[in-house]
């Protein structure tokens, strides 16, 4: 389940931090039922340390011009929130309508409508578009320190790694696991330098990629990704994607190495 929320007034415009997804996840928490907010933000769903909040958001996509430290949208804003979750999305509309606004780093942005966006229909093989940076990270360590590895689109291991973090998720939302066959995630348009970003996360700066994405997988995959996003730190707003065209040809069995490492 999707939800579109339109924000803002087009005859006056709103400022936020140029860095705002922590702002944005706390309003989130901040408008759910309470019990619901602290279970999802302490507990999770999953076991050990692979736990997973499913849902995620959008960056807020509208024009927009850069003001120092701020982001300044003159004719309003859309925001993309998305969970398989549907008591999750209930309690949030029931509370952000009641408000009838949301506020960010202590700003008031009048919220103008909430759509309840339809499920797509599932297709073998999509064209997925990014609408807020996908990140994808390992800890390693060298004799002396430990640093944190960001992988890149076009390198072999991310695809691979999008699906079995896709498989996790499927596994304990659905109960089982559901092999994921021959799914991929590859970049069919990722400009190096256009679709790289670097955000700043509680203090954390995190890299993510934006830009499109050739995705084959299952359905129960498919669902996941579209509702509670690819990759890492979704609930943090990364790897939030819709549909962005099908791919009309049958898919191929597997992707060629070439693809794989981005020739």
């Amino acid at each position: 389940m999707r939800l579109k929320l339109l924000l803002g007034k087009r005859n006056k415009s709103f400022a936020v931090p140029t860095h705002y997804n922590y702002f944005l996840q706390s309003l989130i928490y901040h408008h759910l039922d309470a019990h619901l907010a602290q279970q999802l933000h302490d507990e999770g769903i999953g076991e050990g340390t692979k736990r997973f909040r499913y849902f995620t958001f959008s960056r807020l996509i509208g024009h927009f011009q850069r003001q120092g430290e701020q982001l300044i949208f003159p004719r309003g804003a859309i925001l993309y929130i998305a969970s398989p979750n549907h008591a999750f999305l209930e309690s949030l509309v029931l509370r952000l309508l009641a408000q009838g606004e949301i506020v960010v780093d202590e700003q008031s942005i009048p919220l103008y409508k909430i759509e309840v966006l339809p499920q797509p229909a599932y297709q073998p093989e999509v064209i997925l578009k990014a609408l807020s940076p996908i990140t994808l990270r390992e800890t390693l360590r060298q004799p002396s320190e430990k640093y944190t590895y960001y992988y890149t689109p076009h390198e072999p291991d991310f695809s691979e790694r999008i699906i079995s973090n896709l498989r996790s998720k499927v596994r304990f939302w659905y109960g089982r696991d559901i092999p994921p066959g021959d799914a991929y995630c590859l970049p069919h348009a990722v400009d190096p330098q256009k679709n790289y970003h670097v955000i700043n996360f509680k203090g954390t700066w995190v890299k993510g990629w934006s830009g499109l994405y050739r995705f084959h997988a299952p359905p129960e995959y498919f669902q996941m990704a579209i509702e509670a996003g690819i990759g890492e730190r979704n609930s943090g707003g990364f790897g939030c994607v819709e549909v962005y065209q099908p791919v009309r040809k049958k898919p191929r069995k597997h992707p060629s190495e070439q693809e794989l490492n981005g020739v």
